[in-house]
């Protein structure tokens, strides 16, 4: 017998986000950082897949100072949803048509090109405001921000622009999860000499932040004014070699419900292209979550699921909306048992990094590959749920 609940989509399955955990792993890093290093929380892409209205409003209640978030359109939602009054750094690449909502919603812009800072420059002055920007120096990422070689007259620049703030200069580390730490410290030597020539000319600029998850835990040197942690914030750690660094609560389980039970003859073929063929009677539990809800078809014929705190395989391909687990040796299974694809159920516990390993991608890919759409999101805090999101319209399910 089932509690039937208000709330949730037809489709079942479900990520459950635990607010308290965010807010552990946010004074966790505050204690590994000290009083006189501020904390920005990264809480682009809906928080890593995780909710950015909701992990916002905790992590700044525990810790956090500022946020950063990838596009202008995340950061409006935070202003306007949200009603965040925080600084907001929006990473991504601006373009003039955004440059009025900058100003508008008094959001902070990096800054990686002269021209996006002088068009800045002329709005501020229409508006009489002042636009505040963090400077983006490419060390060695080659991905955004002012080339190292050419930072130093830039900046110059930049500065001297009216209207224009230029609160932080800032880099991004390429590789900072991994063990061998020579580029890290390459990039780094190179951030400091553009910091020492600008200083060396009577330029100041008061911020100067390097570090992400990994480089917060692996190496405290680079803390420096401020530090910008995304997936340690959601309990997970950037590299199997940071694992110990410190004691991080996971975040987010994801979740579903048997929806059909059958037993199939030895010999016979499971799923999509028989992949899979059974070596005994086997009993074939159905579940309703698939490659469109970002549950990865690499998992096909190697996951592993938890069922009444016992784990069971992924048998067959995944489909776009179902997959097929083989609980032949789980006793007592029937229609309606939850299924745990990661997370904890009784003594088993299945780590977004086992996921990652086995999907053959990173553990940052994970939580943002479930589809808000489909899988209803789930806000828990002091073991009681607060919200349910979902875009599908709300349809009862048993828990």
């Amino acid at each position: 017998i089932y509690r039937e609940v208000k709330m949730f989509n037809f489709h079942s399955a479900y990520l459950e986000v635990n607010l308290d955990a965010v807010a552990a792993n946010v004074r966790v890093l505050k204690k590994l950082v000290g009083n006189k290093t501020r904390i920005m929380a990264v809480v682009k892409a809906n928080a890593y897949g995780h909710g950015a209205v909701e992990v916002s409003r905790v992590v700044l209640e525990n810790g956090a100072t500022h946020l950063a978030v990838a596009t202008l359109e995340e950061a409006v939602e935070l202003r306007e949803k949200a009603q965040i009054k925080a600084p907001i750094l929006v990473l991504g690449v601006s373009t003039q048509d955004d440059l009025e909502a900058f100003i508008h919603y008094n959001l902070t812009i990096a800054i990686g090109d002269l021209e996006i800072a002088k068009q800045l420059s002329h709005l501020a002055k229409k508006y009489e405001k002042k636009a505040k920007i963090h400077i983006n120096i490419d060390t060695g990422m080659a991905r955004l921000g002012i080339v190292a070689r050419e930072a130093k007259d830039k900046i110059k620049k930049i500065v001297s622009l009216p209207g224009i703030y230029v609160e932080v200069i800032f880099t991004h580390f390429s590789s900072a999860c991994e063990e061998d730490k020579t580029p890290t410290y390459l990039q780094f030597k190179k951030y400091r000499e553009i910091i020492d020539k600008l200083e060396k000319e009577g330029i100041y600029i008061p911020i100067h932040h390097v570090a992400d998850s990994a480089t917060l835990l692996d190496l405290p040197s680079m803390h420096l004014d401020m530090v910008r942690p995304g997936i340690a914030i959601y309990g997970a750690y950037p590299s199997e070699s940071i694992k110990n660094k410190a004691k991080l609560e996971p975040v987010s389980q994801l979740k579903t419900r048997i929806i059909s039970l059958r037993k199939i003859p030895a010999g016979s073929k499971v799923g999509y292209g028989g992949t899979y063929r059974t070596k005994r009677e086997t009993t074939v539990a159905t579940i309703p979550i698939g490659y469109a809800d970002g549950y990865s078809r690499k998992m096909s014929n190697r996951g592993e699921v938890i069922i009444k705190g016992k784990r069971a395989p992924v048998i067959g391909r995944i489909c776009m909306d179902h997959c097929m687990i083989d609980v032949t040796d789980i006793p007592g299974v029937k229609l309606g048992d939850e299924v745990v694809m990661w997370g904890k159920q009784g003594t088993e516990y299945i780590t977004l990094s086992e996921i990652a390993k086995k999907a053959e991608t990173i553990v940052y890919e994970i939580v943002p590959l479930v589809d808000k759409r489909r899988v209803t999101h789930i806000f828990l805090q002091k073991g009681k749920i607060i919200k349910t999101a979902t875009t599908l319209p709300s349809h009862p399910v048993y828990l």
